[in-house]
């Protein structure tokens, strides 16, 4: 693993003149905010060698790196789920190229399904703890010779201090941040209406397929995390409308205008 890392990270660096500081993944229909980056470098995960892809819709496999607000940023369209290899393990080859990079920030984003009434469609919500669901962990088999220890303290893995700036940036801009809990399953079905309210009744507020075990490796990297949930549907057994992936590509483009505003006044605070 080590190895292939290292070999993706002098291939990018090869390519970008500048150290990024800040890594952003964009979810599913969320990618647009990449095209606010000036000086844009656009590197294809084709380009690198042994870098897994994603094989979804709406996810375009590349990186693409530039300035925004005075920080150099490389942002990841096309994020690797677990259920595109398998693997947990795979799902954190990102987070490591960050690291090894010199990226100090990370910022997730994600599609994702309601299971509380009070979080609707089309909300934003910043997210302060999750639950592994998956039954997998991305730090299982490492060489903790070669990596940061395995034994990784999951406290304040969602940067309070990142979180109270940006629930100030919301309030400032007048844009409806709500808080919650956010349960990864091993996808690609959606969760069933039984699986939904045992979800609910674990405390999670969001359900989707993606994002704890990519900030699991992010705690062990000590990387300062937030994440950013736009909710695209209401889940299964909350609502009785079928799940359709196309239907969570549209809601991220209707919720990218509001997301664009957060992130980027984020930017200019940290």
């Amino acid at each position: 693993m080590e190895n292939i890392v290292d070999d993706i990270v002098s291939k990018i660096k090869e390519k970008i003149p500048n150290k990024p500081t800040v890594a952003i993944i964009l979810g599913s229909g969320l990618s647009s905010f990449a095209e606010k980056l000036s000086e844009r470098i656009e590197i294809n995960y084709a380009e690198l060698p042994n870098m897994p892809q994603s094989n979804v819709k709406g996810h375009e496999n590349k990186f693409v790196c530039g300035w925004l607000e005075g920080k150099y940023v490389i942002a990841m369209l096309g994020r690797i789920h677990f259920y595109n290899t398998g693997k947990a393990e795979r799902s954190g080859i990102p987070i490591l190229i960050f690291k090894k990079l010199g990226v100090e920030t990370l910022i997730v984003t994600n599609s994702a399904g309601s299971v509380n009434k009070k979080i609707k469609t089309g909300d934003i919500v910043i997210v302060y703890d999750h639950i592994n669901f998956t039954g997998q962990n991305p730090l299982i088999d490492q060489n903790s010779k070669k990596q940061e220890s395995q034994f990784v303290d999951m406290t304040d893995a969602y940067d309070k201090r990142y979180i109270k700036m940006m629930m100030k940036i919301a309030k400032k801009n007048k844009i409806q941040l709500k808080k919650g809990v956010y349960m990864q399953f091993s996808g690609p079905s959606y969760e069933t209406s039984a699986e939904v309210l045992m979800a609910k009744t674990l405390g999670a507020d969001l359900v989707g397929m993606s994002t704890a075990l990519e900030v699991i490796v992010a705690r062990q990297c000590n990387l300062k995390t937030l994440c950013l949930s736009v909710v695209s549907n209401m889940a299964t057994g909350i609502s009785k409308t079928k799940l359709t992936h196309d239907e969570v590509l549209q809601l991220g483009q209707v919720a990218s205008k509001k997301l664009h505003i957060l992130l980027q006044d984020f930017l200019k605070q940290i």
